[in-house]
């Protein structure tokens, strides 16, 4: 499978959005993302492109010319919370299972390390999604926290599991 990663551009909103439309589609259980709740509109999403600060990561997985995963890593700003990142990652189920979520993940994580600032690395996931529960331990993290039924599904609740990983 041919792909690459790569740090998105202003051109890339609207694909970026398609893409979120996608996965909330696909997932609609395991995934919480702002696009099922009103949309978003063009130029939030650009937006949310050009604030990246130099602690913030993002990148975009392209293949076969569209843009099909996502991982957004943002520094906390409050001045008490600054060593402290958090990060959101998607891709379209077709490219699961292929070693592009652990890339992106890898790539997450050499960012903090390389930062002078960042020191924690945090992640919000449903307890329903037991998949990706264990992928995220197999990267390091481990769960700091459980919200009960925070999460209210179509056929009911799950808990919100906080997870985290130091990298200093």
């Amino acid at each position: 499978m041919e792909y690459i990663i790569r740090k998105p551009g202003i051109k890339d909103a609207e694909q970026i959005i398609e893409h979120k439309e996608i996965v909330t589609e696909e997932y609609p259980d395991t995934l919480a993302t702002p696009i099922e709740d009103r949309g978003i509109p063009l130029e939030k999403q650009e937006d949310n492109i050009t604030s990246l600060s130099k602690e913030d990561l993002g990148l975009v997985v392209e293949a076969d010319g569209r843009i099909v995963g996502i991982l957004n890593l943002r520094q906390n700003p409050r001045k008490k919370f600054e060593h402290v990142c958090q990060f959101g990652v998607s891709l379209q189920p077709q490219y699961a299972g292929h070693g592009i979520g652990t890339e992106l993940i890898d790539r997450a994580i050499k960012h903090a390390e390389e930062s002078a600032v960042l020191e924690k690395i945090v992640l919000d996931v449903f307890s329903n999604n037991e998949g990706a529960i264990r992928f995220y331990e197999r990267l390091g993290f481990v769960q700091e926290g459980r919200q009960k039924d925070q999460v209210k599904l179509k056929d009911g609740y799950t808990d919100l599991i906080q997870m985290a990983k130091f990298v200093r």
